[in-house]
């Protein structure tokens, strides 16, 4: 049952994200390796024992302090009330970097979910699913944010609103890049702003 809808899911990427242009053997490679890592977390203490709260959840609520509501899908909410977000990787993560590199994207689960149902999450957890020859499922968890972590990732966010609205975009290419859903608009950037009036 869970290898067929890995393969549907598969499938349904290569022809929504397609055309690829496998290399000899790479389509099977990539489809077997994906399998193995599904098998992996299925395997490790990680998944659910019990029902989750919610799966793929949606959320849009307005933030105090920010301009424009607040959006976001989160991966898993647990039974206990943990937010969750998979992340693929091709090695382990350290920890500490982890969670500051997804710092603003955990705080805005939180915000969002305390919004929506007046709870406060326990924690603010990561699971990476690490595509090493031997695959590893890691989870990384982090206390939830306190009234100064939230206001900083409001105010960071409503500063990134401000200055897109404004005109003011300077895309910063990295590793993050891969998985963004904006990266061909930010590729099309032609580097030129209007100036505004003084």
């Amino acid at each position: 049952m869970i290898a067929g809808a890995f393969e549907d899911a598969f499938i349904k990427l290569e022809r929504e994200e397609g055309p690829v242009k496998w290399k000899d053997g790479e389509r099977e490679k990539s489809r077997l390796a994906g399998l193995r890592v599904v098998a992996a977390y299925l395997d490790s203490p990680e998944a659910p024992k019990a029902k989750p709260r919610a799966v793929e959840v949606p959320l849009t609520e307005d933030i105090a302090g920010l301009c424009v509501p607040l959006t976001g899908t989160i991966d898993l909410v647990t039974d206990c009330f943990a937010p969750i977000d998979f992340k693929s990787a091709a090695a382990k993560p350290d920890p500490r970097h982890a969670v500051f590199d997804h710092e603003i994207q955990l705080v805005a689960y939180q915000l969002l979910l305390e919004r929506a149902v007046g709870e406060k999450p326990p924690s603010l957890d990561l699971v990476f699913l690490v595509k090493t020859k031997v695959p590893q499922v890691i989870r990384v968890s982090s206390r939830p944010a306190d009234a100064k972590r939230k206001d900083r990732v409001v105010r960071m966010l409503d500063t990134a609103v401000i200055g897109m609205s404004e005109g003011r975009f300077h895309p910063q290419p990295g590793m993050m890049c891969m998985s963004c859903q904006y990266r061909n608009e930010c590729s099309r950037w032609p580097g030129v702003m209007e100036r505004r009036a003084a």
